[in-house]
């Protein structure tokens, strides 16, 4: 009974002596991923890219359109004009073109989201880099997103050390938006 007591004792008083080994003992960490994301200069950068590429697709597209509205008024005045047969053609010639048009519009748009998934995965990997290596330096083991934490002490918080050294490392990615290569 006296060595039960002794052993209830050692672990009440000594609870690391319980776990000699350090692999039970957790350093953690929490990170603000939407403050990341929010406060990263290469995020800021892509966005003004994108906006860019998409104001030049948006402006290209309509410039077709309008083409094809001239076409499609030419259309009107021939119907009457024109034979069935020769009429019919210029319809059927009109409307590949607007085909076109519209599958070329979402090669562009297509091309446009994957160069932006591609920009971001640059920064998501830069990411998890800094953090990697902030875990090193402290000594951390796990570290979480602090939407998924109730409650965390200020001092457990390496947000702000993720966003300066990430503004550092990377201020910086290419979008590379190419929908010539895209196209099928």
């Amino acid at each position: 009974m006296h060595l039960i007591r002794s052993i209830f004792l050692l672990i009440m008083f000594f609870p690391a002596a319980a776990f000699a080994d350090d692999k039970f003992i957790t350093k953690a960490a929490v990170v603000d991923v939407e403050s990341i994301l929010e406060h990263s200069i290469a995020i800021a950068q892509i966005k003004k890219s994108i906006t860019i590429i998409s104001d030049r697709i948006q402006e290209e597209m309509s410039v077709k359109e309008s083409d094809l509205k001239i076409i499609e008024a030419d259309l009107i005045q021939k119907r009457g004009v024109s034979s069935e047969e020769e009429f019919n053609n210029m319809v059927a010639d009109f409307n590949r073109k607007v085909s076109a048009t519209q599958q070329e519009m979402q090669y562009k748009k297509s091309a446009l989201e994957q160069a932006h998934s591609a920009a971001l995965a640059e920064v998501y990997q830069n990411t998890t880099e800094v953090i990697s290596e902030l875990s090193k330096k402290y000594g951390l083991n796990i570290v979480l997103p602090s939407a998924q934490v109730l409650f965390v002490e200020n001092d457990l918080n390496i947000t702000l050390e993720v966003i300066t050294s990430l503004n550092e490392r990377l201020k910086t990615v290419e979008v590379k938006y190419n929908a010539e290569s895209y196209q099928q």
